[in-house]
């Protein structure tokens, strides 16, 4: 017998679902319109009907994707939590500026933000592509019917899922629960499960649309190779090529350092890098886009490496879509810290059969063009700037091998050990494993991208450029000893690291000054490779002398989870154990724990208080106070422990980075007890653990403590308590006394979380041998013992961090500056730069 269920809202469901079928059908319609439009290009007019059908397909499919957007975001807003997707990812205390968070939590949230940008491109690749739009837009339109197969939730058979709907029925995913037995069952459903507290950022805002977009963008390189290929046309697919690739470079590379500041202020690894897989795999992609644009800039100039760019385009887009079969389907689930945990194995073979498909498309396009694919027989010229340009590409090319190799042991792992019969692992420890690396691919690259911007391309000077670099090289080395001595770089690989920064500043800044006459047209190659060179300086600074400043003193051992015991050690001993109210000498700080908050309204977490002081060595005066707020939630969602957030001191040469590891566990009974302390007139005083207060009469004007709202029969005296810390800095706690009804009493505390004080008033009638009753107020006191009251801190520094963030700002710009000077020229192959 069904069950009627009563509560729910099935209509934006089903509404949902129904745009999900039109925006999947509309996309297979359009790949099938615009494929009969390439097929009947020898007619004309009927070539061009179909090209207005795949169109008209390819924006109805643009609309219904929107629509699913506002049908899932209706049901989030509103916390309609008998849909699964709303109650895993939200819930009622969720602060409303997360809420877009919500959609990109999941997987099938985060498939349709990347959907939605193909839309956004496929319009704009529609209106401009020209002769080559039915075949890009073939190949993007399936692509789209490849994603929206993500989404479906169809069912062929019993056994065959073909994705996951965001629309399914908390009771349908839960089937077999004996809750939904009842047709009431809403009645229980009291909140959602809420957003993973790490993501509650304003990064993880902004972060995933810019990162998707990145993700978004490879497809319309790898589309116009495709089409090039397809037609045999050389020549028009460049300019196009180039432009979105040099978008592409941009917003990736944007995205993934935005990931890079979330961990940095989000995650307690210390750090906004960490060779972590998720990481990595975006990371991958963005360096093969790179080769591929410098690749496509030597055949427009010369003719030559084709062939190795249509590689390297369609390995950046099989790239996002191998990225995407690592991080969902739990595969690196126990190497990654930010992970998707997979929807099982039919994810798994459903990404795969996409990578296939995309991968067949390729190597298709490529056999069958071999042959005709444009090559230059004679070799390039040593002194070239073609020839240099192409061993860059290459070394990026293998220094993404190596990575995506490494990230990708869990992958191969079982294959090996069945092969050999040995086990492999992840590297113990996993940064060592990758600078020690990649440590040259920084070398190499840092001398060749400001090298080769001096040679031209087909043969060059050797003399004149000689001259050129060497003063630039002679400067360098001058910079890089004096930032070496001061900061006391002695590692040889990573003073050698130091010298390819330092070239790639002097250099390209000579060059677009000197040589360039600072045009700013032509300064996009330039300014975008001083950028990358001022990343390397940045993150070789922030890196090598990166040095923790809370020692531990109080001997207290803590388990930090680490693999090893060595390694707890080394946590244990770097980090602070702070009893609240006790100064601890910090570096050139002296820290103390103030208090935390309560947790109010919508946000769960607890901010730690803690004031840095730093005083004149000869004076012993305070030259400089301030308070950081780290802050945590306390075993969120019925886990142990707590999960962090950092709180950072910037200044202009380094930043001060701390983070909670561990705090008082509010859940256990406070053994503290009240004291009475009789006050008689305003001016009293109390004294405390860590202050004193002063007890100011009564409030006769409206009620500050918002914990007493007054009810029917209730006569209540509010009392004023002004209480002063250490600093002598002024908070104010009102408890109220009450009496209800004129037959019992009762009260109302109040709180000051940050002293650990805890407030109540009374009154007590002393009766006197004269027979006349005196009124006395009461006041009882309890306050925590800073004994009982601790956080576990650590605290970093991060020497000129803001080189790092200024070089990705100043690498950006300049990718946007050559988007410009593409655009608004015209560029086919073979028309060199000068």
């Amino acid at each position: 017998m069904d069950v009627q269920y009563i509560g729910e809202h099935l209509w934006p469901g089903r509404l949902g679902h129904f745009f999900v079928i039109t925006s999947f059908v509309a996309s297979l319609f359009s790949t099938f319109c615009y494929f009969t439009a390439v097929r009947t290009e020898n007619d004309l007019p009927n070539s061009n009907k179909w090209r207005l059908l795949g169109r008209g397909g390819f924006i109805l499919h643009t609309v219904s994707l929107i629509s699913i957007f506002v049908a899932l975001f209706y049901i989030i807003a509103n916390h309609l939590f008998e849909y699964h997707y709303a109650w895993e990812h939200s819930s009622y205390s969720l602060p409303g500026e997360y809420l877009l968070s919500c959609f990109w939590e999941g997987q099938q949230g985060s498939f349709m933000l990347w959907i939605f940008w193909h839309c956004v491109l496929g319009l704009v690749v529609m209106g401009t592509a020209k002769s080559l739009e039915t075949r890009t837009m073939t190949i993007i339109s399936l692509v789209q019917v490849a994603l929206g197969t993500m989404i479906l939730g169809f069912y062929l058979g019993d056994d065959i899922k073909i994705g996951s709907t965001p629309f399914t029925l908390l009771r349908d995913a839960m089937q077999g629960a004996p809750i939904f037995q009842q047709a009431n069952y809403m009645e229980f459903v009291k909140d959602g499960n809420g957003l993973n507290v790490l993501l509650q950022n304003y990064w993880m805002v902004i972060h995933p649309p810019v990162l998707f977009l990145g993700f978004a963008s490879t497809l319309i390189p790898f589309a116009y190779c495709i089409a090039a290929m397809w037609k045999g046309d050389y020549q028009t697919f460049v300019k196009p090529t180039l432009a979105w690739s040099l978008l592409n470079g941009a917003v990736l590379g944007t995205g993934i350092m935005m990931g890079g500041a979330w961990a940095y202020e989000s995650l307690n690894f210390g750090g906004y890098w960490a060779w972590d897989p998720v990481e990595n795999a975006s990371l991958v992609p963005w360096i093969t886009m790179i080769a591929a644009l410098h690749t496509l800039l030597i055949y427009r100039s010369t003719g030559r490496a084709l062939t190795m760019t249509m590689i390297l385009f369609a390995v950046t887009h099989l790239l996002i879509w191998y990225s995407t079969f690592l991080t969902r389907t739990g595969i690196l689930g126990k190497t990654s810290v930010h992970a998707f945990t997979g929807d099982g194995a039919a994810l798994t073979y459903h990404l795969l059969i996409v990578i296939g498909v995309l991968l067949i498309i390729s190597l298709v396009a490529l056999i069958a063009r071999w042959r005709s694919l444009p090559r230059i027989k004679s070799e390039e010229e040593t002194l070239s700037r073609e020839f240099w340009m192409f061993i860059g590409s290459v070394i990026l090319f293998l220094s993404s091998i190596q990575i995506i190799i490494t990230t990708s042991i869990p992958v191969w792992s079982p294959l090996a050990k069945w092969i050999t019969g040995k086990d492999f692992a992840p590297p113990s420890d996993v940064m060592q494993h990758y600078n020690n690396i990649q440590v040259w691919v920084a070398i190499i690259i840092g001398i060749l991208s400001a090298t080769v911007l001096y040679m031209k391309f087909k043969n060059t000077d050797g003399k004149a450029l000689g001259k050129k670099l060497g003063l630039t090289a002679l400067i360098a080395l001058l910079m890089a000893a004096g930032i070496a001595w001061g900061q006391h770089i002695t590692a040889w690989q990573y003073v050698l690291m130091l010298f390819a920064a330092c070239y790639g500043i002097v250099a390209n800044i000579y060059y677009g000054i000197v040589v360039q006459k600072a045009k700013f047209k032509k300064l996009g190659p330039s300014v975008a490779h001083l950028g990358f060179a001022t990343v390397l300086l940045g993150i070789l600074l922030s890196s090598y002398n990166k040095h923790p400043i809370s020692f531990s003193t109080a001997g207290i051992p803590m388990d930090f989870g680490k693999k090893t015991q060595e390694e707890n050690a080394k946590e244990n001993s770097e980090n602070v154990t702070l009893f609240r109210g006790i100064p601890v000498a910090m570096g050139d700080y002296f820290a103390t724990y103030i208090g935390d908050s309560d947790v109010a309204g919508k946000d769960r977490r607890i901010y730690y208080k803690v004031q840095y002081e730093r005083k004149d060595t000869v004076t012993n005066k305070v030259i400089e106070r301030f308070m950081l707020y780290p802050d945590a939630f306390i075993n969120p969602k019925g886990q142990q422990g707590l999960s962090a957030n950092p709180s950072t001191k910037h200044y202009w040469n380094r930043d001060l980075f701390t983070f909670i590891n561990a705090a008082t566990d509010r859940s256990k009974t406070d053994t503290s007890t009240y004291r009475s302390h009789i006050v008689g007139k305003p001016g009293d005083t109390i004294w405390l653990n860590n202050g004193y207060m002063v007890f100011n009469g009564t409030n006769k004007n409206d009620l500050k403590n918002k914990r007493y709202v007054p009810a029917a029969g209730d006569e209540h005296l509010e009392f004023s308590l002004k209480v002063y810390d250490l600093n002598n800095e002024v908070k104010e706690i009102n408890p109220v006394y009450i009496i209800k009804d004129r037959s019992y009493v009762s009260y109302v505390e109040d709180t000051l979380h940050e002293l650990g004080l805890f407030a109540r008033a009374n009154l007590l009638i002393k009766h006197n041998d004269a027979g006349k009753d005196t009124v006395l107020t009461e006041i009882l006191v309890r306050q925590t013992d800073p004994k009982d009251d601790f956080i576990v801190l650590k605290a970093l520094v991060f020497p000129y961090i803001n080189v790092l963030w200024l070089g990705i700002i100043v690498m950006v710009f300049g990718f946007f500056i050559s988007l410009g000077d593409v655009l608004s020229r015209k560029v086919s192959a073979r028309s060199a730069d000068k």
